[in-house]
């Protein structure tokens, strides 16, 4: 994943470029370079389901990110309510426009803090009550089946709780893609790419 997330960023970086270009001399490839930037998140985001699948955790926490990069995740990624804060001149959006991402990002806050909730729920059932008597009962030795089926319940709630963040993350992004305009959505994405490229720059350097 190390290999693949820097080679990631170098095409990441290419595609923002591709984009301002776009922006400022060629209007007429926006949406070519638009789709290419779109097929390169999902890219990235299929690379962290195949890992997801074989160890959770580990796609969750998210190791080969600096220590700096990571204060920045939310349940194994970006928080959506961010792309909000990345509009270029917002103030200039049609008053339709408007309207749609303010009831696009109350949503989203809804729908974040009702995720929040149900992993505090997960990572609370780490220590509550089926695990717990596993424990002191010392089931761990004397009965596996009993242990398994406690972890099992704790490693399913976390993974519908990362697959939600996951699907919350395309939703947001896939509808502020439908609200704005093609020159917009090139502004913006390239908006996110240039967060991204410079979060990763201030954490090589604190490291």
């Amino acid at each position: 994943m190390e290999a693949f997330f820097d080679s990631w960023l170098t095409r990441l970086d290419n595609l923002r470029a591709e984009l301002l270009h776009a922006v400022t001399h060629r209007t007429d490839l926006i949406p070519s370079a638009v789709d290419a930037f779109l097929i390169h998140y999902r890219d990235y985001r299929g690379a962290k389901a195949r890992l997801a699948d074989s160890d959770l955790l580990r796609a969750l926490t998210h190791p080969w990110l600096t220590p700096f990069e990571r204060t920045f995740l939310w349940i194994g990624g970006w928080k959506p309510s961010l792309a909000f804060r990345l509009l270029p001149g917002r103030c200039l959006l049609a008053p339709d426009q408007r309207a749609a991402v303010e009831l696009l990002r109350q949503e989203v806050e809804l729908a974040e803090h009702r995720i929040s909730e149900d992993m505090a729920g997960a990572q609370e059932a780490m220590a509550g009550h089926a695990v717990l008597v596993a424990v002191r009962a010392g089931l761990l030795y004397a009965n596996g089946s009993a242990w398994e089926a406690a972890v099992d319940e704790v490693s399913r709630a976390l993974r519908a709780t990362a697959n939600a963040a996951e699907e919350l993350r395309d939703a947001t992004l896939r509808r502020m893609v439908e609200i704005l305009t093609a020159a917009q959505t090139a502004e913006f994405l390239a908006a996110a790419a240039e967060l991204r490229l410079r979060v990763r720059r201030w954490g090589l350097r604190r490291n």
